[in-house]
């Protein structure tokens, strides 16, 4: 069974927050009670990177790439809005808590990369 931890935050909002703002990390600490039953748990780091210029997100995608998300680009549009948005997504899993994910978050914000910054962590429970 799975339990769905998610925040999600503008660059903007996380530049702005950045001492106050929830980070991966916290969400990754496992519950102590259910630890004490034996469960494991796991945990997921999608990030996603959505703007209307992609030249402005390339430095997001290699940061992404550099650091294991294995970064997939998707393009879209329709009739209600037939500009064109483009996609930044990509996950990397961990096995225990870790400052790594928060660390990529900051990177992120550094590059100052166009668009809007989303992220969740998810995790992923085995019984005993």
């Amino acid at each position: 069974m799975y339990r769905r931890i998610a925040l999600a935050l503008s660059a903007s909002l996380l530049a702005a927050a950045a001492g106050a703002a929830t980070l991966p990390s916290h969400l990754m600490l496992p519950e102590p009670e259910r630890a004490a039953r034996g469960y494991v748990e796991s945990w997921v780091l999608n990030i996603e990177l959505t703007g209307d210029e992609l030249s402005g997100m390339e430095p997001c995608r290699k940061i992404l790439a550099e650091r294991g998300f294995a970064p997939a680009l998707s393009k879209t549009a329709n009739s209600a809005s037939p500009a064109l948005h483009f996609k930044i997504a990509g996950h990397k899993d961990y096995a225990q808590a870790s400052t790594e994910a928060d660390d990529t978050l900051a990177a992120l914000q550094q590059a100052r990369c166009s668009g809007t910054l989303g992220w969740t962590v998810t995790n992923k429970t085995r019984r005993p």
